[in-house]
Parts: structure tokens; sequence; C-alpha cells
């Protein structure tokens, strides 16, 4: 397309001189010519749709290359938490059965301490009361039996 472009415009342009001229004589008069086809024809997503249908396409597979990676990324992150979890709910569920175990430990314990406690409190008892049940029940029987 653009030799095609190019060669209407030279020959519009320069015509039957650009068929007779020395080598080099048409620099000058092309040199405008040139540049002007060579800025046009330098971005050829401009000029051609093809060609810019295929850098939005490349600019699609870029971004969803991003998005693959992106997605992969979450999903190792993912994984991550989803082990993590399980872990904390493994300990959580040993940290209950340790602490169910311990609080019947410490049931059993207070439950020996209020019964030595109790017998301590019954044998102290008994040894003060006894002796004043039988000075009560020796002064009540001479009491009566005078």
């Amino acid at each position: 397309q653009m030799l095609t472009d190019l060669f209407g415009k030279y020959s519009q342009a320069l015509g039957e001189e650009a068929k007779t001229a020395a080598p080099n004589s048409l620099n000058r008069k092309s040199k405008p010519i040139l540049t002007e086809y060579c800025q046009k024809y330098s971005d050829l997503q401009s000029v051609d749709k093809a060609s810019a249908l295929i850098g939005k396409v490349d600019g699609v597979k870029v971004q969803m290359q991003e998005n693959i990676a992106t997605m992969l990324n979450n999903m190792e992150q993912t994984e991550t938490i989803s082990n993590q979890a399980s872990q904390l709910n493994e300990q959580a569920s040993v940290f209950k059965k340790k602490s169910t175990d311990l609080k019947r430990q410490m049931k059993c314990k207070n439950m020996k301490m209020t019964i030595i406690i109790v017998a301590l409190v019954l044998g102290i008892l008994l040894t003060v009361l006894f002796p004043m049940i039988q000075k009560a029940r020796k002064a009540a029987g001479e009491e009566g039996n005078p």
C-alpha cells in the first residue's frame, strides 16, 4: 500500500522529470515526499487496520496473561489460608481436649481438698465437742443420781 501511494504522489509531483533525471539530482525534491511517507508509515497501526487489530490483540493477550498470573497467585494464597485454617482448627480441637482434661483434673483436686477440709473440721469438732459431751453427760448423771 505504501509503495502504491508513494508511486502516485511521486509521479504527480515529479512526473517525467523522474524518468530522465541524472543520479542523485532529485534528492532535494524527493526528500519532503519521502519524509512525509516515512512519518506516515512509521506507525503501522495508524495506517494498517490489520496491524492495529494485531496490536490490540497483543494488548489483550498481555492483559489476560497478567490476569491469569494474578489468579494463580490468588489460588496459592487461598490454599495457604486454607492450610492455616485447618491447622488452627486442629489446634483448637487439641486445646479443647486439653482444657476439658485440665478442668476434670481441677474438679477432682477441688473435691479432694473439700473432703480433706470437711474431715479436718469434723475431726476438730469431734475432738473439742466429745469431751464436752462426756462432761455434760457425767454432770447430768450426777445430778440425776443424788
